[in-house]
């Protein structure tokens, strides 16, 4: 296990953000079932061809050993059987990587105050409460032996901060199998110099933007013009600015609400064009928020949803402090979503697209509770 910790002697002070990255998770997963695959390159591939039959394709995922021979996700079977001839390859097989997904979440709920799953194999997890004064470290420590116990010696690597956005920097600081904890008052410190890319949701076109105007690091967009940046980037410009100086507030929010609405469509063409697919969700909004208002709900809680050609399924939500009616707020949510994705040629391109909901509450429920807050105020007035 690779451990790094930055950490000062002040106590730690704000909310414990943990993010859980299954390491290489589908050919995880096919160890899993075959334990002889253990140390050896393999790889799964996106294909419709059986196990045994498959002569074309894509790579899904591989295992480190095949990314040393220089084998990566999207690369041609063909390129990738050049660059290792004894490459060990097995179809995707979605279902059976959700049941071990299933398992791990399960597992690990039990940590969180909240837990967010953001794809099949990544999840955030506040622990801001559940921690109880132990050690972040130590938390972490107990999170991956739990993995390892319940889910057949499965790996992951932790980061763990106050913010979501550096939690997920940290996770992929040390891989695999790694921990790393930052203490809020080192953040600042250990974002500075890493380069802005390694944000989620600071694309390559946003990165390019960026480098023209100076900024290649965390600690020069910490300490750039926000004004300039608004100006240039829009409400991305500020949340960038934000992330970079570790102040951030973006909240853990489950993805198995009590009440929700989602719509998708598959797309006649798969894309990793941000502009396409944003168009295509474009198209959903009318329609799905008519659906909102017909069941006269409020909603506090707007995710997008985007299926991969290798079928593999990641949501991004954001969550406002009220209550929100219009379908504006569904609209202006899906920029800044899209740019929570990775959209670059070494990720499988985008099949289906999807919106959601969550947070709801009858419109009459929230009245009737704004009623009885007056009726007590004008009580003690």
């Amino acid at each position: 296990m690779c451990v790094y910790i930055l950490k000062s002697n002040e106590k730690w002070i704000g909310r414990v953000i943990a993010c859980i990255d299954l390491n290489a998770f589908y050919p995880s997963c096919e160890e899993l079932r075959d334990p002889s695959l253990k140390g050896k390159a393999h790889a799964v591939i996106m294909t419709d061809e059986r196990k045994g039959e498959i002569m074309k394709g894509a790579v899904s995922s591989c295992s480190y050993e095949a990314r040393r021979y220089g084998v990566s996700s999207a690369m041609s079977l063909s390129k990738a059987k050049s660059l290792c001839p004894d490459l060990i390859i097995h179809p995707v097989d979605i279902p059976y990587y959700r049941e071990i997904s299933d398992q791990v979440m399960n597992a690990i709920h039990g940590y969180a105050d909240t837990l967010e799953q953001a794809s099949i194999d990544e999840a955030f997890l506040d622990c801001t409460t559940k921690i109880q004064g132990e050690s972040p470290e130590l938390y972490a420590a107990k999170i991956k032996n739990t993995i390892k116990e319940k889910c057949s010696g499965l790996s992951c690597s932790i980061g763990i901060a106050s913010t979501k956005s550096a939690a997920k920097i940290a996770s992929d600081f040390e891989k695999p199998d790694g921990l790393t904890v930052v203490y809020p008052t080192e953040l600042k410190k250990f974002l500075e110099p890493l380069d802005v890319g390694t944000v989620a949701g600071i694309g390559p076109k946003t990165q390019k933007a960026l480098k023209e105007i100076g900024i290649d690091t965390l600690g020069q967009l910490a300490k750039a013009d926000v004004q300039k940046l608004k100006e240039r980037f829009g409400k991305n410009g500020y949340w960038m600015w934000k992330v970079a100086n570790g102040t951030d507030d973006e909240i853990v929010a489950p993805r198995t609400d009590n009440v929700s609405l989602s719509t998708e469509n598959t797309l006649d063409a798969y894309t990793r064009d941000k502009e396409k697919i944003q168009g295509h969700l474009d198209e959903l909004v009318d329609d799905f928020y008519q659906r909102v208002k017909d069941h006269h709900y409020l909603f506090r809680t707007v995710g997008i949803k985007l299926v991969r050609t290798n079928f593999s399924v990641e949501t991004r939500v954001t969550t406002f402090e009220e209550f929100r009616n219009d379908s504006e707020s569904i609209s202006l949510a899906i920029g800044r979503l899209l740019d929570k994705f990775e959209l670059s040629e070494n990720r499988p391109p985008v099949r289906k697209v999807g919106l959601l909901v969550t947070h709801l509450v009858r419109e009459e429920i929230v009245q009737r509770k704004r009623n009885a807050q007056r009726s007590l105020l004008d009580y003690y007035h």
